[in-house]
C-alpha cells in the first residue's frame, strides 16, 4: 500500500516541476497578446483620426 501512495507522489511531484515553466510560457503568450493589441489599437486610431477609414463602425449587411 506505501509504494502506491509513494508512486502517487512521485507522479504528482514530477507533474509540479512542469508546471512553473508552463506558467512562465502562458504569461509571455499573454504579454505578448497584449502588446501586439494595443499596438495594433494605436495605429489604428491614429489612422482613424487622420481621417483614414474607420472600418470598425461599419454596420453588417
Amino acid at each position: 500500500m506505501n509504494s502506491i501512495i509513494y508512486a502517487i507522489a512521485d507522479i504528482c511531484t514530477a507533474a509540479f516541476k512542469l508546471l512553473p515553466p508552463i506558467g512562465a510560457l502562458v504569461n509571455w503568450a499573454f504579454g505578448l497578446t497584449i502588446t501586439v493589441g494595443v499596438i495594433y489599437w494605436l495605429k489604428y486610431d491614429s489612422t482613424v483620426s487622420r481621417g483614414g477609414k474607420n472600418y470598425m463602425a461599419d454596420k453588417g449587411e
